[in-house]
């Protein structure tokens, strides 16, 4: 337990109806209680009208609502002061909560003080930071699992099994004078390889963990003038591209965020792919190509009622392309591919079928059960990686009897680096870059 007692707004700067100061540790009571001439019974749960006054000054008529340890987010002594939100009165009680003993609260730290305490796991309060900042429904609910302990706790079950398995196979080595024969035959591989597949099921989740997080980079591409910008506007839902019968109105990268089905998208269009003398087009169209390697989708626009010609630019083989045939309403050529899309951006007529062609591209090779409960933030994931390539080597050594000391070894390194994903290793480094994203206040 720490024995200072910190304070920060954990709503939002500026003006509003209302404002939420908090105060943790074993002072928060005793500095409110300097505060107020009507003393409170401080009974935890309930919420206690009074006016705080600083040197015979009032501050404001507040709202206090007290916590008792251990049941409290951080696990201290909590205070909450609900006041009106003129940041003037905010920074006034701020100002007299320092004064009379508080310390003003670092980034994260009541959430760092809640793991310290023992009130939520590592991983829980790395899926509190994604609650935070989920931009879509989807984001969310991947977070609020996280924050539950779902990753936690099945981290939890792999690594009991580990345990387990090390333990037989070092007491056989340990008593090796006398006479244990190790348990270490075919069933102890069936059982490596058994966490190795559930090590790999929690992998696949990681490139939608990084999409919900971080937004999937989507390109549009295409020749000037088939509607480009046009399909931009229809997925944002607003005038965000100027759109022009003039071939060549796009000559830079336009970025812009949307949700599709829940998914995050940052999308982003780009010149018109054609030869021009123009020295704006022209690098325009150099952007888009040195683009294309890192999106995660291609969404490449054409015209529905002219013969179909591959695009102009080379493609990356890695990156998933949708073909969209925009201009529907003025008939479909013969020529188009059967995997076309069919789309009127003027009208949205198609949309539906474009953005569920998205979704499904996007999450290919995840099954429900990932999509929707577990997924890995990119610490969690290369940390797996490392744990699933140690399980690999045991696995090898097993397999080519090299001994059951590398076998040992190898899957020390795995329960290890379990252990780091659930965040019982104590790297500073790791839980200082974790609490520092959090806002003061939370």
């Amino acid at each position: 337990m720490t024995t200072d007692t910190i304070a920060a707004l954990s709503t939002p700067t500026g003006v509003a109806a209302l404002a939420v100061i908090r105060l943790s540790g074993p002072e928060s009571r005793s500095i409110i209680d300097q505060l107020i001439t009507i003393k409170v019974p401080w009974e935890p749960g309930r919420v206690f009208y009074r006016t705080l006054s600083h040197r015979e000054k009032m501050l404001d008529d507040v709202v206090l609502t007290f916590w008792q340890t251990p049941h409290s987010f951080t696990g201290e002594d909590t205070v909450e002061i609900s006041c009106h939100g003129n940041p003037y009165i905010v920074e006034s009680i701020l100002r007299a909560c320092l004064k009379l003993g508080a310390r003003a609260a670092r980034p994260g730290e009541f959430t760092q003080r809640a793991y310290l305490n023992d009130k939520l796991s590592f991983t829980q309060a790395e899926g509190l930071l994604d609650l935070l900042y989920a931009p879509t429904e989807r984001a969310l609910a991947s977070a609020r699992a996280m924050q539950q302990g779902k990753l936690g706790h099945a981290l939890e079950a792999i690594r009991a099994e580990l345990v387990d398995l090390l333990s037989h196979l070092e007491a056989s080595l340990d008593f090796a004078e006398e006479g244990i024969e190790p348990r270490v035959g075919p069933e102890f591989a069936a059982r490596v390889e058994q966490i190795r597949a559930k090590v790999a099921q929690l992998l696949r989740a990681a490139p939608l963990g990084r999409i919900l997080q971080e937004g999937a980079l989507a390109v549009i591409i295409g020749e000037p003038n088939v509607g480009k910008s046009s399909l931009l506007n229809m997925l944002l839902r607003e005038d965000r591209a100027i759109v022009a019968p003039t071939p060549g109105t796009t000559r830079d990268l336009i970025e812009a965020s949307c949700s599709v089905r829940g998914l995050p998208l940052r999308l982003i269009d780009t010149a018109g792919q054609r030869d021009s003398t123009d020295p704006v087009e022209v690098e325009g169209a150099r952007r888009a190509r040195t683009l294309l390697p890192q999106a995660q989708l291609l969404l490449h626009v054409i015209e529905a009622h002219q013969p179909f010609a591959p695009a102009k630019i080379e493609l990356p083989e890695n990156v998933p392309l949708l073909l969209i045939a925009n201009k529907s309403d003025l008939g479909l050529h013969p020529s188009l591919p059967t995997d076309a899309i069919s789309l009127c951006a003027l009208t949205g007529d198609g949309l539906a079928n474009l953005e569920a062609r998205i979704e499904s591209t996007l999450l290919a090779g995840l099954s429900d059960e990932t999509e929707t409960v577990l997924t890995l933030n990119a610490r969690q994931d290369a940390t797996l990686q490392r744990a699933a390539a140690s399980l690999d080597r045991a696995l090898e050594s097993l397999r080519a009897q090299a001994g059951l000391e590398i076998t040992s070894l190898e899957l020390r390194d795995a329960l290890h680096d379990l252990a780091e994903v659930i965040g019982e290793t104590n790297n500073e480094d790791i839980l200082t870059r974790l609490f520092q994203n959090f806002c003061i206040g939370k």
